[in-house]
């Protein structure tokens, strides 16, 4: 039956089961079971509300709650009690410092490099195509915020135990504003040649708009309660390998919606004009809580500071009211269905071709046949319970003395009510005749601290540290007293990093197992099967475009293989292992020999991988590139300080000096060989029979041939 026109739809019935005809399945399972909406509504709903009860009723074993207000630790009846004359109780916060001791250092452990994996070539694929890939999975993490969600689902994890996240692809059209000149600047000839001079009208400018669609995938930290798991969940860290679906639990408004409404994945969802008449027309305000969970860390649920629950309609605005948006998830398929007024709408059910959940989770102690774990709250709670109740009645003790219980004898001097002196007041007593006016009324004498009261704050203080990992050494860097000479060494220092680095290896390895390495993949599947070349070569920087150009120009790019690990210190070891070879890279550098040696062999030693290994070792969060090509000027230094090229420098002048000296000497020769020779044509004149005066005169115009090549006769001058 069609809906009435401006009226939002009836939606899918919840009182019917799932029918045989509402489902297509396809031979040996090639594609996921095909539901109509109507169906997919009902199997969301009904599959949220037993995944919402699960958590609910095991969420006081886990103690959330609980671990939320010891980390505040507030003192919930201070005003009654000072009211009342007792002493006010001093809050201690031991979860919270441990919690935020142990999260820190994961944290470091995980970012401390610029990019927080590494991609190892496998096959035909080059270190350039590595690096061009790393380049821009870096790109794409910095777009989807990557560090700020993992650090707050890493908060979560310490503390709670558990943290969970959601990662995806999406587009966004993005409008680019760039400045281009109203007139070039002008330009003048100089001696030097032409040169362009800026002047007051080319310095002026118009913006330009230029829209783009580009690839925006996201991470987004889920708090508890608002991403429930199928119950059968059991393996921490991979959701995806026990839990058969998961349900997010979010709100969506009128703009929400409208946005929703543009993108193909999303269908039936109302007009502009029903939303805006529905929206105006009931302004309900909050919506549903998704969970008790989520519900008992908002600020109209819990005891401590917290934000407005999600649900919570905080602007004025109609059009801001919340609705209830639940979306399931499994490896193959994805359903969206918008709850209001009780109604069920399925807006999105589809085959989502991602290879997975897209759901992250990471552990910090984890439980056996559970996919959740424990954390600092419950490891460490009772501890500050005991800590915050001795001190609070040492406390107590202390502040006896200063308002101490005066005793009096009984019918004597007895007040109606308690008496408060003023310096140099005046309490008149009634003393006996010959009595003593002190001891009418006297202090009455407490009882002293017990020793042993002071001896159990610094064990559970000890005893929690080490039970949680957040040693005052290990972690907290306090080295204890003047006498401590744990880090004197580099022994006793080393053992104290490498003791650090174990007593948060499991839940670094969880972030890097169930966290990094999955988002790393499923970006690299995405950028190969959906990002657009032109938007690769864009993104990528001018230190890589060339390889990258010449990379997809081959098709190899795209079809580069590796694998994918985790640069933390603390999970592979690789940085205790860099650090051992540091000494070995420094005696190559000091070893020539060794260098000649590779070279006879067709080998030579790469010193930017040995630099980038050093740079690991220092945890430095950018890597500046020391190696830079010489300048024409250092090259022709360099060739003047070189032994080797002066040696062959003078060579070659030495060459040139004996070839000019071989010149001069086969000149001079052959003047003499053609004299001889004149010398022999001419004495072959004579024997042949020349008269005498012929060869005399042919002698005298030799002469006279030779004195005018000279200049001219003196007999002329």
């Amino acid at each position: 039956m069609a809906e009435p026109e401006g009226l939002m739809p009836i939606g899918a019935p919840m009182t019917l089961p799932i029918r045989a005809e509402q489902v297509r399945i396809t031979e040996a399972d090639e594609a996921p079971p095909d539901f109509d909406n109507d169906a997919a509504a009902v199997l969301v709903w009904e599959n949220y509300q037993r995944a919402k009860n699960y958590v609910e009723n095991n969420a006081w074993l886990l103690e959330w709650q609980e671990t939320d207000i010891l980390y505040q630790s507030p003192i919930q009846n201070r005003t009654m009690r000072v009211e009342q004359g007792r002493p006010a109780r001093v809050p201690r916060f031991l979860v919270a410092k441990f919690s935020r001791t142990l999260s820190r250092a994961v944290k470091r452990g995980l970012f401390a490099e610029q990019v927080p994996f590494l991609l190892r070539p496998i096959g035909k694929t080059t270190e350039a195509q590595v690096d061009a890939w790393t380049a821009l999975l870096a790109v794409l993490l910095k777009r989807m915020k990557f560090k700020y969600h993992v650090g707050l689902q890493i908060n979560c994890q310490a503390l709670q135990g558990t943290g969970l996240g959601k990662y995806g692809w999406a587009e966004k059209t993005v409008i680019k504003k760039r400045r281009k000149r109203k007139k070039p600047p002008s330009s003048i000839e100089l001696p030097t040649g032409p040169r362009e001079v800026p002047t007051e009208k080319s310095d002026a400018f118009t913006l330009e708009e230029e829209t783009v669609t580009e690839s925006w995938p996201f991470y987004e930290y889920r708090r508890l309660g608002t991403t429930l798991f199928d119950p059968k969940w059991c393996t921490p860290d991979a959701p995806g390998e026990s839990a058969g679906y998961c349900v997010d639990v979010d709100y969506v408004n009128f703009g929400d919606l409208q946005e929703m409404r543009a993108l193909d994945c999303y269908q039936d969802i109302p007009d502009e004009e029903t939303l805006k008449a529905y929206f105006f027309r009931t302004m309900e305000g909050s919506a549903p809580a998704g969970s008790q969970i989520e519900d008992s860390m908002t600020a109209q649920g819990s005891m401590v500071t917290h934000a407005e629950g999600r649900n919570r309609q905080t602007d004025i605005d109609p059009l801001k009211q919340p609705l209830l948006l639940l979306e399931q998830w499994d490896d193959r398929s994805v359903k969206t269905v918008l709850v209001y007024e009780g109604r069920k709408l399925c807006i999105r059910n589809e085959e989502h071709n991602l290879g997975s959940i897209c759901h992250t989770s990471s552990t910090w102690w984890p439980i056996d046949n559970s996919g959740y774990g424990m954390g600092i709250g419950r490891i460490n709670g009772p501890d500050q319970r005991i800590d915050q109740g001795v001190l609070n009645e040492c406390l107590k003790m202390l502040a006896y003395p200063m308002n101490a219980p005066v005793l009096v004898g009984r019918g004597d001097n007895a007040p109606t009510q308690n008496v408060i002196n003023r310096l140099g007041g005046f309490w008149q007593l009634d003393v006996p005749p010959g009595g003593d006016v002190n001891k009418a009324v006297g202090f009455m004498k407490m009882p002293e601290i017990p020793a042993d009261a002071w001896r159990m704050m610094e064990l559970i203080r000890t005893s929690s540290e080490a039970t949680s990992g957040a040693n005052s050494q290990m972690q907290q860097g306090n080295l204890g007293g003047p006498g401590s000479s744990a880090a004197r060494t580099a022994t006793g220092a080393s053992r104290i990093a490498q003791q650090s680095d174990q007593s948060i290896a499991d839940p670094v390895d969880s972030v890097a197992e169930g966290v990094i390495v999955p988002v790393v993949e499923f970006l690299v599947k995405m950028v190969k099967e959906r990002m657009p070349l032109k938007e690769i070569r864009e993104l990528l920087s001018a230190k890589y475009a060339a390889v990258i150009e010449k990379a997809i120009d081959e098709d190899q790019f795209i079809d580069a293989e590796f694998e994918v690990a985790v640069l933390a210190g603390q999970k592979l070891a690789a940085k205790q292992g860099i650090q051992q070879l540091i000494p070995l890279f420094l005696q190559i550098l000091q070893q020539p020999q060794l260098l000649e040696f590779l070279h006879q062999r067709g080998e030579t030693i790469a010193f930017d991988v040995m630099m980038d290994l050093m740079m690991q070792v220092s945890e430095l969060q950018q890597q500046p590139d020391i190696f830079r090509p010489l300048t024409p000027e250092e090259k022709q230094q360099l060739q003047q300080m070189n032994p080797g090229a002066q040696k062959v420098q003078g060579a070659a002048v030495l060459e040139k000096l004996k070839g000019a000296n071989k010149q001069a000497e086969i000149k001079s020769k052959g003047e003499v060989d053609l004299a001889n020779k004149a010398a022999e044509i001419g004495m072959q004149h004579i024997s042949d029979g020349i008269p005498l005066e012929r060869a005399t005169a042919l002698l005298e115009r030799g002469e006279d041939v030779q004195d005018l090549s000279s200049g001219l006769p003196n007999a002329m001058e």
